[in-house]
């Protein structure tokens, strides 16, 4: 996911496990506006790359909604990235599909190197996105999160573009709580990898603010508990009017490329 935190230095401060995490999705609340009855669904995130050749993001989110109706919609979100080592170039892919039909594609380019760093889409319009200069992009975000949590701070904001939309980014305040252990999903783990149960973590909550409101509510909130290797458990999606549970089923390690 792209949970995407000041950085912790001018390089990034830590190394995480290239992996793949599945998760089980399922409906927690929803306000009668949303009109939703039901819902269920998988989330499986993909994170493999080194400070070489870059860090390659993908994710896939598959819902599956009833309305009060008795109608049933299948929603499936497909994001895949590329990040320099460096965290100054960033290229991405964004498909929205409901049922088997496509309806939108956003994909593009992000450049932090320049005087002026700046996003250019190709689809689904030719549209260039001015960016601030202290803008991160998902993998940076995530990895300074961890380094950020591990030297103890409990507060991080910072400007974060993840590319699934042309007309914004996001100011990302992440509030980190304190370490220790707790009860975790149970996992079936394959790959040579770090047991979740003896590793260090925290629990944080990430809320996403559109620029111009800065002082409003935040247009979704994402908690969950941050392990030390970038894996993250016991997940919950809150975007107002509905509310998703994830929970952590498939854990599979994966072998890093040498630099």
């Amino acid at each position: 996911m792209v949970f995407v935190v000041s950085s912790a230095s001018g390089a990034f401060a830590a190394e995480l496990a290239n992996h793949r995490a599945a998760y089980d999705l399922k409906l927690s609340a929803a306000e009668s506006s949303a009109d939703i009855a039901g819902l269920s669904g998988r989330m499986v995130l993909e994170w493999t790359g080194n400070s070489c050749d870059g860090y390659t993001l993908g994710q896939r989110l598959v819902t599956q909604l009833s309305d009060t109706d008795g109608g049933v919609m299948v929603r499936d979100l497909r994001m895949s990235s590329w990040e320099s080592g460096d965290g100054d170039q960033f290229r991405f892919e964004v498909q929205r599909y409901i049922g088997a039909q496509l309806e939108e594609t956003v994909s593009g380019f992000a450049d932090r190197s320049e005087t002026a760093p700046s996003a250019s889409f190709s689809q689904p319009r030719d549209v260039v996105l001015d960016l601030p200069d202290d803008i991160v992009f998902p993998s940076e975000f995530v990895r300074d999160l961890v380094a950020t949590a591990a030297s103890g701070k409990s507060l991080m904001s910072v400007p974060v573009f993840e590319g699934a939309e042309s007309d914004h980014y996001f100011l990302v305040s992440s509030f980190i709580g304190k370490p220790g252990k707790a009860d975790t999903d149970p996992v079936s783990k394959e790959g040579e990898g770090m047991d979740l149960e003896g590793a260090a973590s925290w629990p944080v909550q990430v809320s996403y603010f559109l620029p111009h409101e800065r002082e409003g509510l935040p247009d979704y909130q994402v908690s969950y508990r941050l392990f030390e290797n970038g894996v993250s458990s016991n997940m919950r999606l809150d975007y107002g009017d509905i509310v998703i549970d994830g929970t952590l089923t498939d854990l599979t390690y994966l072998v890093p490329d040498p630099c």
